[in-house]
């Protein structure tokens, strides 16, 4: 028996991954384009050990609002699903880490498993990527070719 959604709408789930994580990416990079303290406000990276401090908060910044905005309308989905996954894994390990996973890390691991499926399972059929650009998250199936005649 199949499910009415799988009949009717046969590669849906993306587009509510999508759509949690690019408004969630979008929201936050802006915010930190437009921090009253400075870009830098939040980014330690001179306390990381880590050069250009103003470089790294830009990249992120950047990273986070363009990458959400790609991840909804699904262009270049898998390589911006990757980068946030970088970003994710590099706000857990430095910043995060130490608080634990409750009420610490929990919301950055969530948003890390999300980029994971989107880069590995793709932007789905209802994307730029499928529609405009004819690249399939899944590679369409040869038909076989009948030899009985």
């Amino acid at each position: 028996m199949r499910l009415p959604l799988k009949r009717y709408f046969p590669d849906w789930a993306p587009i509510p991954l999508r759509l949690a994580l690019g408004t969630v990416l979008m929201a936050n990079g802006w915010l930190k384009i437009n921090a009253p303290l400075g870009i830098t406000a939040e980014f330690d990276t001179v306390a990381w050990g880590w050069p250009n401090p103003v470089f790294w908060a830009w990249l992120v910044a950047l990273v986070e609002t363009f990458g959400g905005l790609l991840i909804i309308v699904g262009l270049f989905t898998r390589t911006a699903a990757t980068l946030i996954a970088l970003v994710m894994i590099l706000a857990i390990w430095t910043v995060r880490i130490g608080e634990g996973f409750v009420g610490g890390f929990e919301f950055q691991f969530a948003l890390l498993m999300i980029a994971i499926a989107l880069t590995v399972g793709g932007p789905g059929h209802f994307s730029v990527d499928n529609d405009v650009l004819g690249r399939p998250a899944v590679p369409r199936k040869e038909r076989a070719v009948s030899t009985d005649d």
